[in-house]
């Protein structure tokens, strides 16, 4: 730059003293050593990021001095013949040269450090940005919320007599859990362990909320149209093809009611973790014709397990029978000589109907059929089928009031049979004559229903919690974990309780704040509402010192760094954790004393150059001066920020005090919002922004100036988008390095609350993630062949990562092919680059080879579907090169 470009007070342009030649003459080099080097001139070209402020260095000054012996002007000096360094004169101008060398390099190091865009040094920086009222950016410390898991008191042994001190455990139903509670994380190789502490007390915390449950199960009962339920156990011995029967209360107060079902069973699929048996059939619950609805006012479950005939079933043919046969069975034929079609008294039972039923015969002995049990008579063929019943088929429910052995020889066959005396409705006209074609389904034995399984997604603002409502407080802090139905992604959700909403039986449902983004699925869902949200850091106390009326702008140094700082909704985006009591009074903290009344008790922090932090107090006319007293000025605070306080989730694991009762916590959100203090890159680009809004925003280029500028913002983009909920200033934002930055980070949401604070109140606001991008590139490279291979190739990848990464890009900013190639030819020792591959961003090549693209297009902000969308940031990928070789 030049020193006008700079702002720099010009001066003269100085030029050595060259003596002149005789016109014709040529240097011999006979006088050599005898020309003044110095002063050198000045001269710098806009755009440099140093200075260069040295008239001369020390091989220059030498030469000057010596030369300055040979002048007119020391006639005493010309005695002096010898100039040979072990002479004392020439050593003692050896000397001067040296300190003048110095002290032009000190003079060059100040004059770089006395402008914004060539200072180097933190203190530097820091007094250019107080002559604007800027202050660097301290560093934020990250936060994170700590789900606590408490130890269930054990429950004493049963038959213990209740005496007191029998069974005494210490460890509490429920706890209390004080502020400042310290945990500390579980290093990676190459970490340190990070100290984080809570910032809120948990008033509440039971062993039952460590991880709150959706139900998965629901009691209900088969109902309309359905073809399958759920039996408790799974060693029921159920198969295929076994019946089932549905009874409700109407049949077993009325036998004649038709408040019942009968099914045969199409699969059966034990599911032992549950504990319980999945049971289908085709056809649904229910009749259409007589219409009739299923069992549901208390119904019960029962499996027939005999399936039998009806004695005589077997019967031959009564036509295919002798005509001698026929003639002299009993009834066989009339006078007249007619023969029946069938067998004479071929009845369900010789017993017959009675007034409330009839009898049936099996063909064999059935010693289980117990009296009082169910029995289903059955004739047709739709059984199995799904479809409703055809014409001619009939199903009834009988019970059984009396059962015995009999013998019987009819129909051309005999055997002991089981006769069964049945109660129940249309035995007479539609079983008794129907021998062959009904079939007896008996033996019931009952069946437990089991809770239906409840599989739906949770969604929305109410999460279904296998849990009471007592104790569950509006306010509360919730962690939400489950995996998402559309992707199977898992996923951590910061919540807060609305409200508890009791449903009896020990159930509840959560109504929470904000709602879930998608739906979970169910048996994945868990609720840790033992929480607490923690920042990093550590705390410390301090007894700065005594205090002294007599002094001015009395100061003390704090000794335990770095200071822990918070995301705050103030322009810097930060406030330090720091609590500074005199006397036990607490003095409030200024970013100035200028404007601070004579009484105010009020202290600054301040910077040396040695990066010490101290407490600076007032002196009687800004800002109260300190009152007399012997260690009366006392501190606390904590330690501890950084980008290394970002630690990974379920780090947090190691709780540093452990209060009876308390198990073990865990971090199940990654720490966010950790950053570093503000670096002499990032304060030469922040310190014009803040001169640009002076902590307001009023125009677009304001609220962006305003974002970047902001605590854990490293870039920011804004733009008027047209939304739904009309004109919007959409702001794109990203995290420095990369970083996450999410609405539930800490960072995102004071960048919000500064920016309702310092902005137009009417104008709507939506902050955005910036959509982080990669693309890949394959290059081949010619060297000079005076250059080693693998140290050109090295520098190239060097080169290109520089270039295209997260700190030298802008947000929306696209790749050029060209660009490319210039930052790989400027590399020392390469003559050609042939581009051979450069594709990725929002650009993805869809052949199998991968393409040179001329240039790859980074997505701006825009509407899509009525939403706002980030602008992109695209920075080379992290992986190695596609291809990346010398050039023959």
């Amino acid at each position: 730059m030049t020193t006008r470009q700079a702002g720099m007070t010009p001066v003269p342009h100085l030029k050595p003293h060259v003596p002149a030649l005789p016109p014709g003459s040529e240097a011999c080099g006979c006088c050599d050593g005898i020309v003044a080097q110095t002063p050198q001139g000045l001269g710098n070209r806009g755009g440099l990021s140093a200075i260069a402020y040295r008239i001369g260095d020390y091989a220059q000054f030498r030469e000057s001095l010596q030369a300055s012996l040979s002048s007119s002007a020391f006639a005493p000096l010309d005695r002096l013949r010898t100039r040979d360094s072990d002479d004392f004169t020439i050593g003692l101008l050896d000397a001067f040269a040296c300190a003048a060398d110095v002290l032009t390099f000190y003079q060059e190091r100040i004059a770089n450090e006395s402008y914004l865009r060539t200072a180097v040094e933190p203190v530097s920086l820091q007094e250019m940005g107080k002559l604007i009222g800027y202050r660097l950016r301290p560093g934020v410390a990250a936060q994170t919320w700590l789900a606590f898991a408490l130890e269930t008191p054990p429950a004493p042994p049963p038959g213990l007599p209740p005496e007191p001190g029998n069974f005494v455990t210490g460890v509490p139903p429920s706890l209390s859990l004080d502020a400042g509670l310290k945990v500390q994380s579980v290093p990676g190789p190459g970490e340190l362990p990070q100290t984080f502490e809570t910032v809120e007390a948990l008033a509440e915390a039971r062993p039952a909320w460590n991880g709150i449950r959706p139900w998965m199960s629901d009691s209900r009962m088969p109902g309309h149209n359905d073809t399958f339920t759920y039996l408790a156990g799974v060693r029921n011995s159920l198969r295929a093809g076994d019946a089932l029967l549905f009874l409700g209360d109407e049949f077993l107060a009325d036998a004649n009611s038709n408040n019942w079902d009968f099914r045969i069973i199409d699969s059966v699929e034990p599911q032992p973790d549950a504990d319980r048996t999945l049971v289908r059939w085709k056809r649904g619950l229910g009749s259409i014709q007589p219409f009739a609805n299923p069992a549901t006012q208390h119904p019960q479950a029962y499996v027939l397990r005999k399936r039998a005939a009806v004695f005589g079933h077997n019967a031959p043919m009564w036509g295919s029978m002798p005509w001698s046969y026929r003639a002299n069975y009993p009834g066989g034929s009339d006078s007249e000589g007619n023969v029946a079609s069938e067998w004479p008294g071929f009845t369900l039972s010789p017993a017959g109907a009675t007034a409330a039923g009839g009898h049936v015969d099996l063909d064999a002995v059935y010693a289980e059929v117990q009296h009082g049990s169910h029995v289903v008579l059955a004739k047709g063929g739709f059984l199995y089928a799904s479809e409703p019943a055809p014409s001619g088929t009939y199903v009834e429910l009988y019970r059984v009031t009396n059962v015995s052995e009999v013998s019987r020889a009819a129909f051309a066959t005999a055997a002991k049979v089981t006769r069964l005396q049945l109660q129940g409705a249309n035995y007479a006209a539609q079983f008794q004559a129907y021998v062959r074609e009904t079939a007896v389904f008996a033996q019931s034995e009952p069946l437990a229903f089991a809770a239906y399984p409840v599989t739906t997604a949770v969604a929305g603002d109410r999460i279904p919690a296998d849990i009471g409502a007592d104790g569950l407080l509006p306010g509360r802090r919730l962690i939400v974990r489950g995996t998402q139905v559309k992707d199977g992604q898992t996923v951590v959700v910061q919540a807060t309780l609305v409200a508890a909403h009791p449903l009896g039986a020990g159930r509840c449902e959560l109504e929470i704040a904000p709602p879930l983004p998608q739906p979970l699925q169910r048996d994945s869902v868990v609720v840790h509402a033992n929480v607490a949200p923690a920042t990093h850091g550590e705390s410390v106390a301090q007894v700065l010192g005594s205090g002294d009326a007599s002094q001015a702008f009395q100061r003390f140094e704090l000794k335990q760094l770095p200071l822990t700082w918070r995301a705050a909704d103030n322009e810097l985006g930060a406030a330090a954790d720091l609590t500074v009591r005199v006397s036990d009074i607490a003095w409030h903290e200024r970013p100035a004393m200028y404007g601070a009344a004579a009484t105010e008790r009020a202290y600054t922090l301040g910077t040396d150059e040695q990066g010490r932090l101290h407490v600076v107090f007032g002196d009687g006319l800004r800002g109260a001066r300190l009152p007399s007293g012997t260690n009366n000025v006392r501190a606390a605070y904590r330690k501890g920020l950084g980008a290394q306080g970002n630690v990974d989730a379920d780090k947090l694991t190691q709780l540093m005090s452990r209060p009876l009762g308390l198990k073990s916590v865990s971090n199940p959100i990654a720490a966010e919002g950790g950053t570093d203090p503000e670096g002499p890159d990032a304060a030469r680009r922040s310190m014009p922004l803040f001169t640009r809004t002076l902590g307001r925003a009023v125009s677009l280029l304001d609220y962006e100036d305003f974002a970047r500028a902001f605590s854990g913002v490293a870039k920011a983009q804004a733009r008027v988008l047209d939304l739904h909920a009309g004109a919007t200033i959409a702001i794109t934002v990203a995290a420095p390095d990369g970083l996450p930055l999410t609405p539930a980070s800490p960072v995102w949401q004071h960048l919000l609350g500064a920016l309702r604070d310092g902005g137009d109140p009417h104008v709507a606001v939506q902050l955005l993630p910036a959509s982080l991008s990669t693309f890949r590139l394959g290059l081949r490279v010619r060297r000079d062949p005076d250059y080693d291979t693998k140290t050109v190739l090295a520098a190239v990848e060097a080169a290109l990562r520089a270039r295209f990464a997260f700190d030298a890009r802008e947000l929306a900013q696209p790749v050029q092919q060209s660009e490319v190639i210039a930052a790989a030819q400027a590399v020392p020792g390469v003559v050609a680059v042939a581009l051979t591959r450069l594709y990725g961003g929002t650009q993805p090549v869809a052949q199998t080879v991968p393409s040179r693209q001329v240039r790859l297009l980074a997505a701006r902000m825009r509407v899509q579907g009525g939403a706002a969308q980030p602008a992109e940031l695209l920075t080379l990928d992290p992986g190695p090169f596609d291809l990346l070789e010398e050039l023959t």
